[in-house]
């Protein structure tokens, strides 16, 4: 019983990093269509702007486990399997509830914190055409697959 105990919570904890990744990847994807569109219209960004910005306002489909805004404080108090924008840090946040098999650089290991870094087409402007945006990890990590 203990042995099927353990593999049911191995299989949550899988459960949780898939839907994660897919989320994580579907923000990107869709900040990606954005950059095409900003691209393609000629619009002028400002890297560090957008580096302030809460990425999910970039994005048309937000994630079902999109929590909303709150303080790096709140963040300690909040509810695991969701992503969250923290505004004093300017960070897209997930907050894992399972962390037996995720490795993270992070002080807290349950957070995965991200920011967007852009591209521009002129690599020593300050503002410029988006040729790339990548939802970036701020620390490493490695949610180890079963």
């Amino acid at each position: 019983m203990a042995f099927a105990l353990h593999r049911l919570e191995l299989l949550i904890e899988d459960v949780e990093r898939v839907s994660f990744e897919g989320s994580r990847d579907n923000i990107q994807a869709q900040i990606t269509l954005n950059v095409a569109y900003w691209f393609a219209e000629q619009q002028v960004v400002s890297p560090d702007d957008i580096a302030q910005q809460n990425p999910v306002d970039l994005i048309q489909h937000k994630p079902s486990n999109y929590a909303g805004e709150l303080t790096f404080g709140e963040l300690q108090n909040a509810q695991g399997e969701h992503w969250y924008f923290v505004t004093d840090k300017r960070w897209l946040v997930y907050k894992a509830k399972r962390i037996d098999n995720l490795e993270n650089e992070f002080m807290q290991t349950d957070l995965i914190p991200f920011r967007v870094e852009v591209s521009l087409q002129n690599s020593k402007a300050d503002k410029g055409l988006a040729t790339e945006a990548k939802l970036k990890p701020l620390y490493k990590f490695y949610w180890q697959a079963d």
